[in-house]
C-alpha cells in the first residue's frame, strides 16, 4: 500500500461562519418584541420578526408601498450598501419584488408608527426631509442600513436574550412559519425566494417532522 502523502498533516475541520443560520425560539422572539413594545422602531422590529424582510428591503420602504386599508405592502425599492454608502436599489429578482399581506395587529403596528411619525414631522418643522420613507430619524431621512443592524444588537443586549445577526430575523420568521406547518411555497413567497427548492435547502434543518406532521393530519381527518 502507498503512503499517505497526508500522514501527520493535521487536517483543518470546516467550520460553519459564526451566526450563520441563527434563529430564535418563538419564545426568545416572543420576548425580544415584548421588550421593543415602547421603542420608536418597533414596527421595523415586528416586520422584521414576522414577515422576513431583507435589511435592504425594510431601509428602502416608503408609504406609498403600503396599503394599510388593504393589509399589504409592496417591495419595490431597497436601500443597500455601494461602496459602503446607501444607495437606493430595486430587488435583484422578479421574486424580490413581491406583496406581503399584513395581518389586522401589524396594520395597528403600523398605524401607530405612522401617527407617531406625524408627530415627529410636526416638531420638526421645516427641518422635515419629506422623501416618504416609513422608517426614518426624527427629522425624516431614511435610515442608514448599518444603523438599524448596530441598533437591533443593541437592543438585544438590553434584553438580554441570545445574540443573533439582523439578517437572522429573516431565518427565524422561516424557521418559525415552517415549524409550525406552514406551506413551504407559502413560505419561498413571502421571503421573495425564487423557487420553494430556495427555501427547502437553506431551511431543510427545520423541515423533517413536517411530513410526519402532514401525515398525523391527513390520518386524523380520514380515520377519526
Amino acid at each position: 500500500m502507498g503512503r499517505d502523502p497526508l500522514a501527520g498533516y493535521r487536517r483543518p475541520r470546516a467550520q460553519a461562519a459564526k451566526g450563520a443560520g441563527a434563529a430564535w425560539t418563538a419564545d426568545e422572539a416572543r420576548a425580544f418584541l415584548g421588550s421593543v413594545c415602547d421603542d420608536r422602531l418597533t414596527a421595523a422590529w415586528t416586520l422584521l420578526l414576522t414577515r422576513g424582510l431583507r435589511r435592504g428591503e425594510l431601509a428602502g420602504l416608503r408609504w406609498d408601498a403600503v396599503d394599510l386599508d388593504a393589509g399589504s405592502i409592496s417591495i419595490t425599492r431597497t436601500r443597500v450598501l455601494v461602496n459602503g454608502q446607501p444607495t437606493d436599489s430595486v430587488p435583484k429578482t422578479d421574486a424580490g419584488r413581491r406583496t406581503i399581506p399584513l395581518d389586522p395587529g401589524l396594520v395597528a403596528t403600523l398605524r401607530s408608527h405612522q401617527t407617531r411619525q406625524k408627530a415627529e414631522r410636526l416638531a420638526a418643522g421645516p427641518a422635515w426631509i419629506a422623501e416618504g420613507y416609513v422608517f426614518t430619524d426624527e427629522f425624516g431621512a431614511p435610515l442608514h442600513p448599518e444603523y438599524i443592524s448596530t441598533r437591533f444588537e443593541s437592543l438585544v443586549d438590553r434584553a438580554q436574550l441570545r445574540r443573533i445577526r439582523l439578517h437572522d430575523t429573516r431565518h427565524t420568521a422561516a424557521s418559525l412559519m415552517l415549524a409550525s406547518g406552514e406551506n413551504v411555497k407559502v413560505v419561498a413567497e413571502l421571503l421573495g425566494h425564487s423557487s420553494p427548492t430556495i427555501t427547502q435547502t437553506i431551511y431543510q434543518h427545520v423541515m423533517p417532522g413536517m411530513s410526519e406532521g402532514a401525515g398525523e393530519r391527513l390520518s386524523a381527518a380520514l380515520l377519526s
